[in-house]
């Protein structure tokens, strides 16, 4: 099923689900309404017997820039509960792209950062090009990257997964690729094509309910269920210490922090 979204692009076509992230204005940023948006998709598709593939890209040349300004500004102002509240609503979308019963693939050109970047990590399989980049900056403005640091180092090994997240660094997509982030690195004239016939094998080669079981088995026995729940709740938290209100600030104010003063 498909219909029309107000950040989003959905097609349905040859078995594949097309998911185009389209608020350009705002590089893809991620606020409330657009995570509803995605999710609604996903769940409107997870029976759909005309739909093997999900494939995730954007309309511009930026594929996630993060959390929305406007959003930020609102969040910060809210109590515990509202910070829950909010954070579940990433981790159920976090939740429904590891356990879907379709094979979900990112396709990636340009930056993927912070809850973009969560995006990819979640997806079963990524192609970026050359181009991209990738990064969870969040300790960088008094964020804590809960949620996708359950999934991330299940995905490459502890001591990268502590390096990204510990320290915000940006890489491209030669490194995303090597640490094993992404699986396919493309020039970006090729990546299309790239993408079309690996879907095109892999719909041919698979079949759609040993896909929808073994997505099923490889979430359960990494416990992921109850260290995303537990993830949510960290992230609440962190929510409402100083760091995190002085972090927002900043941001917002375009102003740089320097974390060793004690006047931050």
């Amino acid at each position: 099923m498909t219909k029309s979204y107000k950040h989003i692009k959905t097609k349905i076509n040859d078995l594949i689900l097309s998911l185009r992230l389209n608020r350009i204005d705002k590089k893809n940023a991620l606020n409330h309404e657009m995570i509803g948006e995605i999710q609604n998709t996903l769940d409107l598709n997870a029976n759909n017997p005309n739909v093997t593939v999900v494939l995730i890209s954007s309309s511009c040349d930026v594929f996630c820039a993060g959390a929305d300004l406007a959003y930020l500004e609102k969040i910060k102002t809210y109590n515990y509960e509202e910070q829950l509240n909010d954070s579940q609503q990433l981790m159920s979308l976090f939740k429904t792209m590891l356990t879907y019963p379709k094979l979900i693939i990112s396709c990636v050109s340009g930056p993927a950062i912070a809850g973009g970047c969560g995006i990819v990590t979640a997806s079963d399989i990524s192609f970026a090009t050359h181009e991209s980049k990738f990064g969870y900056p969040e300790v960088k403005i008094g964020f804590t990257p809960a949620l996708v640091s359950t999934f991330l180092m299940q995905k490459i090994t502890e001591y990268k997964a502590r390096e990204l997240l510990l320290t915000g660094r940006i890489i491209d997509g030669k490194e995303a690729h090597k640490i094993g982030l992404i699986n396919y690195l493309c020039n970006q004239n090729e990546i299309e094509n790239q993408v079309f016939n690996f879907i095109q094998n892999f719909a041919k080669n698979t079949s759609p309910t040993s896909i929808k079981r073994t997505k099923e088995i490889m979430y359960y026995s990494l416990g992921l269920d109850a260290k995303l729940n537990r993830a949510a709740e960290i992230n609440a938290k962190s929510r409402m210490e100083d760091d995190f209100k002085k972090g927002i600030n900043a941001f917002l104010n375009k102003e740089s922090i320097n974390w060793k003063s004690k006047d931050v």
